[in-house]
């Protein structure tokens, strides 16, 4: 066991251990960052990477709302493989239904301070001249980004050892202690605090955690420049993303700089299987077609899943765990973890330091699901 000890140890390498790694070292404090494989190895280089605010729940919009904010501010020092690029969000209603789904969310999001409007069937098709003829309109949320969610993590991660964080990968922790953690060999890292990022993982280190692996697949499209222009999803994409829901297929579209898109979103629970399911696959593309009917004329280049930590609401889990004060969750993402990232370790670091919270805290801490400490 090395004598050294660090200020915080941060168990995952995804995008929030290392967003949380790099917030801490700029703050000060002396981190080791570890990592079971690599750096973006599992859930963060498979992620579709859209950065938005989310309406889910009253808790979420002021988490991505805030979220959002800090990419927008840490855009200018993202290097050009990040592909960050502000598209705006196209949320599309399918029916005069939705169209009043719609119109409440518009509500929603000038509560929140979030600039948002429905655009008409017209104006929607000005904006996407390739959806389907005949949807009566969309919510369009202009501050919303795009990135690559890997080449992301791996900024942070290097931004973090920039700052003095280190790294170790291939470093499996076993054991979460009190002030240490065991690593699969039996070594001992000593820290004063420990932060739980192990996404979906992470209830292997704490059983207790009511976390579960939710499968979702992605189709990569080759290169048609221009053919769709913004993020777009279906208004459904919400309902889809409901933790009671064992199966959804919703229609997400987003387009990369270098004229790919990528196409989802599919959510399963099946265990912690990444093989891709070619029925899945052959759904989300049917789905597409509702609302891309030219689609057929793309080429999908490739396919592949992933996995989401999806806790029982739609809510992250961050801050100490009951009973075990030295140990901080920032866990059950679920969906909005790449949008998230920054805000998450903005607050664990301002937990660490004992500073008041950017935003309030109360619907995120692990008190509101009576975890226990085992």
């Amino acid at each position: 066991m090395s004598s050294k000890r660090f200020d915080v140890a941060v168990v995952g390498a995804g995008i929030i251990g290392a967003a949380t790694a790099r917030e801490l070292a700029q703050r000060g404090h002396s981190v080791v960052l570890l990592e079971a494989v690599d750096v973006a190895s599992d859930t963060s280089c498979r992620a579709m990477g859209h950065v938005g605010v989310y309406d889910d729940d009253p808790a979420q919009v002021g988490l991505t709302k805030f979220a959002r904010g800090l990419w927008d501010e840490l855009g200018p020092e993202l290097p050009a493989e990040v592909d960050f690029v502000r598209r705006g969000a196209l949320w599309i209603a399918s029916g005069d239904a939705e169209m009043a789904e719609v119109d409440s969310k518009v509500g929603v999001y000038a509560r929140a301070g979030v600039e948002a409007r429905a655009v008409d069937a017209d104006e929607l098709h000005r904006m996407e001249p390739n959806l389907r003829p005949g949807l009566p309109g969309a919510l369009w949320v202009p501050g919303d980004l795009v990135l690559d969610a890997a080449e992301a993590t791996k900024f942070l991660a290097r931004q973090a050892v920039d700052r003095g964080v280190e790294l170790r990968t291939k470093s499996r922790v076993r054991e979460l202690g009190g002030d240490h953690v065991v690593l699969a060999d039996g070594a001992r890292v000593l820290a004063d605090r420990i932060v739980l990022a192990a996404g979906w993982q992470s209830p292997r280190l704490l059983p207790s955690l009511p976390i579960r692996p939710r499968k979702g697949h992605i189709a990569l499209f080759a290169p048609r420049p221009g053919y769709v222009r913004h993020q777009v999803s279906e208004v459904g994409y919400v309902r889809g993303a409901e933790p009671g829901r064992s199966e959804s297929i919703t229609f997400s579209f987003q387009p990369r700089s270098s004229g790919r898109y990528l196409l989802g979103a599919s959510r399963q629970y099946v265990g912690d299987s990444l093989d891709v399911d070619p029925n899945v696959i052959g759904r989300l593309y049917a789905r597409a077609k509702e609302f891309l009917p030219g689609i057929g004329e793309l080429t999908i280049e490739r396919t592949w899943a992933g996995l989401r930590p999806a806790g029982p609401d739609a809510v992250p889990i961050l801050g100490p765990m009951p009973g075990r004060p030295n140990l901080l969750l920032a866990v059950a993402h679920e969906g909005i973890g790449i949008t998230t990232c920054l805000a998450t370790g903005r607050l664990l670091a301002e937990i660490v330091d004992g500073r008041p919270p950017s935003i309030p805290l109360e619907p995120f801490r692990p008190e509101r699901l009576g975890l226990n400490p085992s």
